[in-house]
């Protein structure tokens, strides 16, 4: 394919600093996490992250020049894709933390449900593009056909955090899709009654869920954040006290008394943000909760942009994929949300993760690039 120079005049530039700067800031927080673990697994650990922005930036560098509409075309084989890789990782899958999540290749693990998660911004985007109607409650049964397979699978590898984001974001879509705002309401009304009922009636009447022993227990220690300061409220309590020590300006840098005496679990990754304003303070925090706010306008900006709702539909899609990994992620750390183990996007340790981040800030960029027809005129 022949890059015009007006393609890269069309990238969003404010989108690829914020990103950048997201990155940079991440990875200095990530240098001074990593120090407990000693010098050659906190090598280990930067090599592979940095590797994984590489291979980020290259993968989504070449998906930011395909022309997206070439997508429409791949449907079958994407959706196909998805659903083989979460069959697989159920098959040949390896166990971590209560969720057969990974698959293991000796020398790095590949995490699917993260891919997963792009897999269906881009295939949903097209199902509800093609969708002729979308008005009444008959009119979700495609979309959640297509996304039920999906959302079972991620389920049964015990990703109880994962399927949540998958819900929102199909919710999302079809919503900018066009399905009227007071039904969509309404069915979280109705969700949000059903599930508080469950946990009511487990608690109360000790009716059993398929929910397994670990989701019971972070559900437990969200509503009950005091009743197990040894146990499974350990996690949230110390985070909130590394936050609270991080005061206006924070301790500085690698000076997180908590984090680097390895008092603060998951530190590296599910709590990352923990030690951003342990070593930051206040500051730090709110600066980079702007910075996914500025990430978060331009792709909005992007979907306003877009030359058809296909495109609109994938920037949407990818929005609402970040937007839920922040507020769920940094609601964690402060206990009002609760613990599933979503990485902070950008900054949380994770190779999979970060990729597939990057594949979506591609798929992002692709939109804004091929906003209009170009003519290969004068520049």
């Amino acid at each position: 394919m022949y890059l015009h120079p007006r393609y890269l005049k069309k990238s969003d530039w404010w989108l690829t600093g914020a990103v950048a700067a997201t990155l940079g800031v991440g990875l200095v927080v990530l240098s001074s996490a990593v120090l407990l673990f000693g010098p050659a697994t906190a090598k280990s650990l930067m090599i592979k992250q940095c590797t994984a922005i590489v291979l980020g930036l290259a993968a989504g560098t070449a998906l930011s020049l395909l022309d997206y509409a070439e997508l429409r075309g791949m449907y079958w084989f994407l959706y196909g894709i998805n659903i083989f890789l979460l069959l697989l990782v159920l098959l040949v899958g390896t166990e971590v933390n209560g969720s057969k999540s990974w698959i293991d290749f000796k020398y790095f693990s590949v995490q699917p449900s993260e891919i997963s998660k792009v897999l269906l911004v881009i295939t949903l985007s097209r199902l509800l593009e093609r969708q002729e109607r979308l008005q009444a409650w008959l009119d979700l049964i495609p979309p959640v056909l297509h996304v039920l397979p999906i959302l079972v699978l991620v389920m049964l590898q015990g990703d109880l955090g994962t399927s949540l984001v998958i819900a929102a974001v199909s919710v999302i879509l079809v919503y900018a899709a066009g399905f009227p705002g007071q039904k969509v309401l309404a069915a979280l009304l109705v969700c949000a009654m059903g599930v508080a009922g469950l946990v009511y009636s487990h608690y109360h009447f000790g009716v059993n869920f398929p929910l397994q022993e670990h989701h019971w227990e972070r559900i437990h220690t969200f509503l009950y954040p005091e009743s197990d300061p040894g146990g499974a409220g350990y996690q949230v309590m110390r985070s909130k006290v590394s936050i609270g020590s991080g005061g206006l300006t924070g301790q500085g840098y690698r000076q997180g008394a908590l984090h680097q005496l390895g008092y603060l679990p998951f530190h590296h990754t599910d709590f990352i943000f923990a030690v951003l304003v342990e070593e930051f303070g206040f500051v730090g925090g709110i600066a980079v909760i702007g910075l996914f706010g500025l990430i978060l306008y331009r792709i909005s900006n992007v979907a306003q942009m877009a030359r058809d709702q296909y495109g609109a539909l994938l920037a949407v899609g990818v929005g609402a994929i970040i937007a839920t990994h922040v507020l769920e992620n940094i609601g964690m750390t402060m206990g009002v949300t609760p613990v599933t183990g979503i990485p902070l996007p950008f900054m949380s340790y994770g190779p999979s993760a970060l990729v597939s981040c990057l594949l979506a800030i591609g798929l992002v960029q692709s939109v804004a690039i091929h906003r209009d027809t170009l003519t290969f005129g004068k520049i």
